[in-house]
Formats: structure tokens, C-alpha cells, sequence
């Protein structure tokens, strides 16, 4: 099968080849139109009045217009719109354009040999020796145009020093079909070799292209796949806050956090998606500053101890006052993923989180003594979905995309970050960062918004999404928060509801897929060109498409990622209402006075 596929693609890559070769003449063109016309120009100079000068005036003339012609023909070349591989003509031209150049060199020995002057009689031999050799390694690119060229240039001057009387003139003929057949040899060596490497490169391009087209069709599959999955994921978190929130008895509850923990696992392996999918969209923004490491190692230290002591693992931070600069919440992330793969892959033993300053930089280390990783497979745990210490992928393990976001966000922060391992004693995991400026430095966190509560009020809330149980999820949750809501899964339907109320919200939430090819982009101007009236917006999206998170960042509007966490929906409503309800009232403020 393989091999009756590679005699079908033979045809198509020859035609490729002659085409890369036909390419690469016509690209080093120049180099072969100038030398011939200067060497000409010059030659006409020296052998002025040594023969009739009529002859030196034609030949200058052809030589000069044949060279305007094949400038004319490189610049329609490279600017012509026709794919060049599937066009035959340009290789027809490229042997014309070269046998018509060596047919002119050579009628030089016609026209000048027999009258010249004895003692210009060596210039002539080297001149006419050399003109056929000079381009052989342009020309050779594609040995018909070598061809082409070569044997009219050098035949005439081999037949005419033949003809002479005299031994000298007929060995110099012989010398010259010597070194002709050396030349030609030459030539085709250096052909064939150039031709292989062509012939690579092209199968290497065709290989990498087949390998992006493979990853395209995974980034396509794995978007499409994830936006399904996080649909439902989506609305059962939405359906478990309300459930929360209605539950009293401690058996049922019990039996909900059991729940809730299942939810929490696969809404961590959906978010670890997206953060690879926000990196590939380049929307992640960088806010680098000097900071002291102190609050946000004390942090991790309170938060990961626990988590070790629930394993049976000791958990140590060398906890030190030293400057960085870098990002905060960013360097946070990293050194979760670094924390979190330790957690997964020690059992015994523990964990060291540790800060130490090298010279102009800081190096953060996490240190554990779990399984190891084999030497031979060290570049393999910064790939995307790749789990060396967990061949039976175990769920609870994660997708393997912890340490792929590390990598990334790394290269993104200017950071450097390396491993050792031995199999059996554990690895350790060294963050290099620049170090920061004392002048400069803060020791604050960034606050986490999540704290903020929502006040209770009945806020009017637009949903637009045309999933079902996502408007049913939604609304009962937004209801127990005492807001009033309209879900409805179009903007013209969401218009028409509005109309009989003739109010408007205080803030609408839209998924950004909409049924008929409708995003929420379009609906949002829709309906702010039809109230009259701008309304704040949340655009929640399941895309994990580098292009559609792009064009969803782009928006300016609030960007939610579902599956949604309860809290952060809470504060996002309750900033915009708030700002929405702030800004009526200035306006009604100012129509009064």
C-alpha cells in the first residue's frame, strides 16, 4: 500500500523538483545576465581595433538586448500570480533564455577567431575557455539550461581550433574537449547532489506539513470536544450550586460533596485545557513587576502542608525575603503546577519548597522524593498530555498538561526552568528568575476576587443561550440569589420579552455560540442597537479554539470560561450591575436638572 502510494506521488514530486529547480535559475538570474554582459563589455574594450569593429558593435548589441530580454523574463517571473510549480512554460523559457546566451558566446570564435590579430589570439582561447565554465554552478541547478548553454558556447570554438593547421591549435581543441568532459561531469555530480537535497527538503516540508495538518486536526477535535463537554459540565455545576443552596440534611450533603468532588476534578481537567488554549491564543497578558517572595511563598506553604500531611508527606518551605521580578499571579500558577505534580507523584517521603538567590537571579526550587523520571524521558514531561509516572492514566492524575502550561508560561514570563531525576530518590524542578529591584518592590498579592460577596439585590438579568439545561441551570441559580431573570435562547426573542417589560437589565449574559451561526458578539450589538441603550455584557464561551478565544478577548466585553464557578459569576454580576445601576442614575440625575 505504501508503496503504491509513493509511485503515484513520484509523478508530483518530480514535477515539484523541476519546478524548486527552475525557481532557484531563475533566482540567481541576475549573477548569470551581469557577469556575461560586464566580461562582454570588457572584451569589446580590449579587442577594439583588433578586429573589424563592426562585429564588436553586433555582438555588444545582442549580448546587451538577449540580457534586457531575460531581465524582463525574471521580473514576469516573480511576479507573476500563476502557481509556478503546475506551470510548464517557465522551464521552456529558462533553456531558451540559456541556449540562446551560449549560442551568442559561441559564435564569437566564427566571427573573431580567423581575423584576429596573432597577439591577441591568447586572450581570445582564455575568454572563450572560460565564458563556458564561469556560470556552471548557477546553470547546473538545472542541468537542461546547463546543457543549453554550455554546448553551443563550447562546440563552435572545439570544431573551429580543429580546423586550424598547426599541432598547437588542434591539442588546445583537444585540451578543451577534455576539459569539457570533466565539466560536464562536474556539472552532473554537483546536479545530482543539489537534486537529493531538494528532493529531502521537499519531503521533509511535505512530512512537516502532514504533521501541523495532524495538529490542526487535534487543536479542532479537542476544541470541538471540549466545547461539548463543557456544556453539561457547565450546567451541572450551575444545578449543584442550587442544589447547595436547598440541601439541609448532613446525609444528603455528604453525599453532594462527594458529588462536588467528582465536579471539581473534571472542571480542573476542562480549566487545565483552556489555560493551553489561552496560551496559544496569546491573550494571556503579562503585568511584571520587583516583588518580595515572602507573602506568596507563605501562601503555598499554608495551603500545600495540609495537603502533604493528608498524604503522610513532610512539606518544607524555606521561606526567605527575596526580590524577583516577575509576574505574580503567573509565578504563582507555575509554582502550583510544580506543587501539584509533586503531590501526585510522591507517596512517601516529602515535599521541599525551597528560594535561594543566585548572583542576578533567584532560583525557586520544588524538591520531592517520588518516583523519579528515567534520564532518556526528562524532555518528554514539558509535552502536552504526557504522564511518564502514570501509564494507566488515572483520572485523578489530571491530562498531563500541568507541566506543558509551566513550560509556556515560563517562556512567556522569561524565565528558565529545568529538571533533575534519578529513578527511585525523586526529582527537583528549578524556576530561574531575573531578580528584582529594591526600589521597586511590593510584597502584595493579588487579591482574589472570589472573596467578594454579592449584596442581595434584585437585579434584572438577560440570558441568551440557546442550551436548555444551561438557561434552566442558570436562572434557578440567579433566582436563589433573589435576581429576576429572563432566559431565552435569541436576541430577537430577549428584544421582544424586554419590549412587554419595558425595562431594561442591569446586565446580560450570553453565550458566545448562538443557534443559526450567531455569535454573541452580534447578538450583544443587536440588541444595544435596538434598546437604544448599551448593557453591560459577560460573554460566557466552552470554545478552547486559540482563534475564537482571541476574537472573544478582543471584544472588551467580560470573558467567562464555562464551566463557570458560582463565586465568580456572583462578583462579575454584581460589579456590572452595580456600574450599570451607578451610571442610570447619573444620567436620570442630570435629565431632572
Amino acid at each position: 500500500m505504501d508503496t503504491a502510494k509513493t509511485e503515484n506521488d513520484a509523478p508530483e514530486l518530480r514535477e515539484r523538483l523541476t519546478a524548486e529547480q527552475v525557481r532557484i535559475h531563475f533566482t540567481q538570474l541576475p549573477a548569470i545576465i551581469i557577469a556575461p554582459s560586464l566580461g562582454g563589455l570588457f572584451s569589446a574594450w580590449v579587442l577594439w581595433g583588433a578586429v573589424e569593429n563592426r562585429f564588436l558593435v553586433i555582438g555588444m548589441s545582442v549580448i546587451l538586448l538577449v540580457s534586457a530580454l531575460r531581465v524582463l523574463l525574471y521580473r514576469w517571473y516573480f511576479s507573476s500570480p500563476v502557481p509556478r510549480q503546475f506551470d510548464r512554460k517557465w522551464k521552456i523559457f529558462a533553456i531558451i533564455g540559456a541556449s540562446v546566451s551560449g549560442t551568442i558566446w559561441g559564435s564569437a570564435a566564427i566571427f573573431l577567431y580567423p581575423p584576429l590579430l596573432p597577439e591577441y589570439l591568447l586572450y581570445l582561447v582564455i575568454l572563450l575557455a572560460l565564458v563556458p565554465v564561469a556560470p556552471v554552478a548557477a546553470l547546473a541547478v538545472y542541468m537542461p539550461t546547463f546543457y543549453a548553454y554550455y554546448l553551443p558556447c563550447i562546440i563552435p570554438f572545439i570544431i573551429i581550433l580543429a580546423m586550424q593547421d598547426g599541432r598547437p591549435a588542434q591539442m588546445t581543441a583537444l585540451l578543451l574537449v577534455m576539459m569539457s568532459g570533466a565539466t560536464i561531469n562536474f556539472a552532473r555530480e554537483y546536479a545530482k547532489t543539489l537534486t537529493e537535497t531538494l528532493q529531502l527538503r521537499l519531503q521533509l516540508s511535505d512530512k512537516k506539513e502532514a504533521l501541523e495538518h495532524g495538529a490542526r486536526v487535534k487543536t479542532h477535535f479537542l476544541a470541538a470536544a471540549s466545547h461539548d463537554l463543557r456544556q453539561p459540565v457547565h450546567a451541572m455545576g450551575l444545578f449543584l450550586e442550587s442544589l447547595r443552596q436547598r440541601l439541609t440534611d448532613r446525609e444528603n450533603l455528604a453525599l453532594l460533596n462527594y458529588l462536588e468532588g467528582a465536579f471539581q476534578g473534571l472542571r480542573g481537567m476542562l480549566n487545565e485545557m483552556l489555560d493551553i488554549s489561552r496560551l496559544d491564543a496569546e491573550v494571556v497578558k503579562i503585568h511584571a513587576h520587583s516583588f518580595v517572595t515572602r507573602d506568596l511563598l507563605e501562601k503555598l506553604a499554608q495551603e500545600y502542608a495540609p495537603l502533604a500531611t493528608q498524604k503522610g508527606l513532610r512539606f518544607r518551605c524555606v521561606i526567605r525575603d527575596t526580590l524577583v521580578f516577575s509576574d505574580p499571579s503567573q509565578l504563582e500558577r507555575i509554582l502550583r503546577n510544580l506543587l501539584d505534580n509533586a503531590l501526585k507523584y510522591t507517596s512517601q517521603g516529602g515535599i521541599l519548597l525551597a528560594c535561594r538567590q543566585r548572583g542576578e537571579h533567584v532560583l525557586l526550587q520544588v524538591y520531592d522524593t517520588g518516583r523519579g523520571i528515567p534520564q532518556q524521558r526528562l524532555d518528554e514531561v514539558f509535552l502536552e498530555f504526557t504522564q511518564i509516572g502514570n501509564p494507566e492514566r488515572d483520572a485523578s492524575q489530571g491530562l498531563g498538561l500541568g507541566l506543558a502550561i509551566v513550560e509556556r508560561l515560563t517562556g512567556l514570563l522569561g524565565h528558565e526552568i529545568s529538571v533533575r531525576s534519578t529513578v527511585g530518590h525523586g526529582s527537583v524542578f528549578s524556576l530561574r528568575v531575573k531578580a528584582g529591584l529594591a526600589s521597586a518592590a511590593t510584597a502584595t498579592l493579588p487579591t482574589d476576587e472570589t472573596a467578594t460577596a454579592l449584596r442581595p439585590r434584585a437585579y434584572l438579568l438577560l440570558i441568551i443561550d440557546d442550551d436548555a439545561a444551561i438557561r434552566a441551570g442558570m436562572a434557578t441559580l440567579l433566582e436563589q440569589w433573589g435576581c429576576t431573570v429572563i432566559a431565552v435562547d435569541s436576541a430577537e426573542t430577549a428584544f421582544a420579552r424586554l419590549r412587554e417589560l419595558a425595562k431594561l437589565p442591569e446586565v446580560m449574559i450570553v453565550d458566545y455560540r448562538l443557534g443559526g451561526g450567531k455569535t454573541a458578539l452580534e447578538a450583544i450589538d443587536w440588541l444595544h442597537d435596538n434598546l437604544g441603550s448599551p448593557v453591560p455584557a459577560i460573554i460566557v464561551t466552552g470554545d478552547t479554539a486559540p482563534a475564537r478565544i482571541r476574537e472573544a478577548h478582543d471584544s472588551g466585553f467580560l470573558l467567562l470560561h464555562k464551566p463557570v464557578e458560582p463565586e465568580r459569576l456572583k462578583v462579575c454580576i454584581h460589579s456590572l450591575a452595580e456600574s450599570a445601576l451607578a451610571e442610570r442614575e447619573i444620567s436620570r440625575t442630570r435629565s431632572r436638572g
